[in-house]
């Protein structure tokens, strides 16, 4: 009868599993496959202008680098300002680790986008051989690749591999700390100490979740050297041991008491502690309920293979523990304790961010390191049993193989996701809000930092959102976010206000028009209130295609952008802001133009060149044809393809509308993406962003035009159009079956 064979591989002279020497070569051609494969998808994007969205916070690692190197101050201040700020400016919610690297890197690479990712990058990819390592120390060569190959397909590593905020240090840090240990036990070697140490260090300084993973440990600890735990696993180095548990202690309390009285003394202890009362709430809800709530966000972040996958992980990797009982075992349930603080104390925090969960990949990764280890054997006991079984049993690659198909559909879904976070900035549906990346704002501002001196302020009309990208955007001056509409000179000779025209009223535009010389850029206009009036100037964004290479390190999500001056645009502001408007005399050259020329025909009464041109227009259109009781008509529209698809429906007024009216476009997934496993988005989301020019100003037979952003979600999408006014959709003239229009169909 064969003997069942152990669980755990004999150790050798330097405490590692004894595997062949073809499963540890094919465990490190797994383990450089996905380490590149993750360095890829990390780096992609890495020198692009940081846009909306999620991803717009690693902006603010910027500005709080650049504010500590230019004041010389030790903690982050996410503003800029004109004097040196004082503790009372700090920012007190997290720990300061991460401000603190990242103003390392900026020392070292200067100011500039790739500083506001490149700790990621590099810490992303150095997860990866880490989780090689940890899972080879534990177990086998084989159960490192299963955990470096698990890390690399999922939905959420990938789409925020590049973040440069909390949850990719958190990892990596509490991974090299647990690695440290692991080889310290195995070996009692001093500098695993100081690994293990570095890593707890760096990890408590990167987030608080990281108290929790020092907590389970010390905990432990006491249990496994003190409290009967010797019986159970058997004996232990002790003066190893007490320096260990002695310095993971030290470094937890010295770093928390440090952290509450510099916080204290800033007056922002009772900030931060307010602020996590609101990150709990809502903790009464039952946690079936919550999780229910986030279904989507949860499959679409880890796939239903990956979540079935991962329970079945927590089981065994119990299960190991009371087995084998090696106390290294438990290095997997440690992670798995830390995420599932994180994500279910902090409730209101994970409702908000879908990033919130990222911290679970790590033990997935691990997860699947054990399973590995643990088919293993019995793979090998079965290939034992054969009759006539020739060779050395090779069950660690057998199983690597077996786990590689289900991680390889996971990474179907995995793949499409880190475009999704990509295309809309790390919010994926956002729960149905309407997301823009501000790819062309931050193209706008970009230019306008170059047209003003240094010191110039800018203030930012509500209309413009801001956000921490903006802010960084302007090259480090002082930005007044949330400013009223000026009405008279701004304080500084050569500040410059700026509003978005699409989200700003239409008496505040009308009144900025006749007391200012506006530069309007696309639906962005710009004044110095010191300036003497003059007639709307207006220039266009000229866009083409990314090359390869800009694709790959600038941006694959966003046309490049050019600013030029363009006399249509000019006719065009100025004859609906009752300015005096000269007619371009050039002909038109592009669509834009071509429509602009159709309404100077219109204006001047030129009805049969308004006509010509209405025929030219819409014979490249896909005719719609819907008109509305009040009389405007979505005339077609055009699918523009490239790296940011948009949708552009045209609309023929007929006069002055309602004040609110808009063109409502809403999308909605009918069925789920062929061969993926995650639930259809059972979110209808708006996409189309309002009119560039108010409805209460739309001129009778002027045609308008909306180009709708199309970020297609995972499987196949529908999207309807409709006018609305009043919060209400207009009524059809000739009813179609519903009062909203189908323009776009997506497989």
């Amino acid at each position: 009868m064969t003997p069942w064979p152990s669980l755990c591989l004999p150790q050798g002279s330097d405490g590692l599993p004894v595997a062949s020497a073809r499963e540890a070569r094919i465990a490190r051609v797994v383990v450089g496959v996905a380490t590149a494969w993750f360095f890829l998808v990390a780096a992609w994007e890495m020198f692009g202008p940081v846009l909306n969205g999620h991803f717009a916070s690693t902006a603010s690692m910027g500005i709080i680098a650049e504010n500590m190197l230019r004041w010389g101050i030790p903690g982050p201040v996410w503003e800029y300002t004109h004097t040196r700020p004082g503790p009372e400016a700090f920012y007190c919610h997290h720990p300061w680790g991460i401000f603190w690297v990242t103003a390392l890197f900026m020392k070292v690479v200067g100011r500039h986008d790739v500083v506001c990712r490149l700790p990621a990058i590099l810490l992303s990819t150095a997860t990866v051989p880490l989780l090689y390592a940890l899972g080879r120390s534990i177990w086998r060569p084989a159960a490192g690749a299963a955990a470096a190959a698990g890390f690399v397909v999922l939905p959420i590593t990938l789409a925020f591999a590049n973040f440069n905020a909390l949850e990719v240090p958190l990892v990596f840090w509490s991974l090299l700390a647990l690695f440290g240990w692991v080889r310290l036990v195995q070996t009692r070697r001093r500098r695993f100490l100081v690994v293990s140490a570095l890593g707890l260090f760096m990890a408590l300084h990167a987030d608080w979740p990281a108290f929790v993973l020092a907590g389970q440990w010390l905990g432990f600890g006491l249990l496994r050297g003190y409290l009967g735990g010797r019986r159970f696993f058997g004996p232990l180095d002790e003066r190893r041991y007490a320096e260990t548990w002695i310095t993971w202690a030290v470094l937890s309390v010295l770093t928390a008491v440090v952290y509450l009285v510099i916080f204290q003394k800033a007056g922002k202890l009772g900030d931060l502690l307010a602020v996590y009362g609101s990150r709990s709430s809502g903790n009464a809800v039952p946690l079936s309920a919550v999780l229910a709530s986030r279904r989507y966000w949860i499959e679409l972040s880890f796939t239903p293979i990956a979540i079935l996958l991962g329970k079945v992980a927590a089981v065994v990797c119990v299960a190991r523990l009371f087995v084998t009982r090696a106390e290294v075992e438990i290095a997997p349930l440690f992670v798995l304790g830390m995420a599932t603080f994180q994500y279910v104390v902090f409730k209101q925090g994970a409702d908000i961010h879908v990033f919130w969960p990222q911290p679970f990949g790590a033990f997935f990764a691990l997860g699947m390191g054990a399973l590995v280890a643990t088919l293993a054997p019995g793979i090998e006991l079965a290939w034992a049993r054969r009759r006539h079984a020739r060779g050395q049993p090779a069950g660690g690659v057998v199983a690597l193989g077996i786990l590689l198909v289900p991680l390889l559909f996971v990474l179907r879904d995995g793949a499409p996701a880190a475009l999704y976070a990509r295309q809309t900035g790390g919010r994926f549906n956002e729960k149905g809000v309407l997301i823009d990346s501000d790819g062309d704002k931050t193209a706008f501002l970009r230019w306008l930092s170059g047209r003003i001196p240094p010191d110039a302020e800018v203030h930012l009309h509500e209309s413009m959102h801001a956000t921490w990208a903006q802010v960084w955007s302007l090259g480090g001056r002082v930005v007044k976010p949330n400013q009223a509409a000026p009405t008279g000179p701004l304080a500084g000779r050569h500040s410059v206000y700026v509003l978005d025209v699409r989200f700003a009223p239409e008496a505040q535009l009308a009144a900025v028009a006749r007391r200012f010389h506006v530069t309007a850029v696309g639906p962005f206009w710009v004044f110095a209130p010191r300036e003497a009036h003059a007639p709307i100037d207006a220039y266009v964004f000229e866009e083409r295609e990314p090359s390869a290479l800009e694709w790959m390190f600038v941006s694959a999500t966003e046309p490049a952008r050019t600013i030029v001056p363009d006399a249509y645009a000019t006719w065009e502001q100025r004859a609906h802001w009752d300015q005096p408007a000269t007619p371009p005399t050039e002909p038109p050259r592009t669509p834009e133009q071509r429509r602009i020329a159709h309404n100077v025909a219109v204006h001047q009464g030129d009805l049969g060149r308004a006509e010509v041109l209405f025929s030219e227009i819409t014979r490249e259109l896909r005719p719609i044809g819907a008109t509305y009781e009040d009389g405007p008509e979505i005339v077609g529209s055009w699918l523009q393809p490239g790296v940011r698809p948009r949708l552009h429906l045209f609309v023929r007024a007929s006069g002055p509308l309602a004040a609110g009216t808009s063109l409502s476009v809403r999308s909605k997934v009918l069925a789920r993406a062929t061969l993926s496993t995650t639930m259809p988005d059972p979110t209808t989301r708006e996409v189309a962003m309002p009119l560039d020019v108010p409805a209460t100003r739309m001129r009778k037979g002027f045609l308008y035009v909306d180009p709708v952003t199309i970020v297609k979600r995972p499987g196949v999408e529908v999207f309807h159009a409709a006018l609305v006014a009043r919060g209400k959709v207009m009524k059809l003239a000739q009813p179609v079956g519903s009062n909203g229009i189908e323009v776009l169909r997506l497989p």
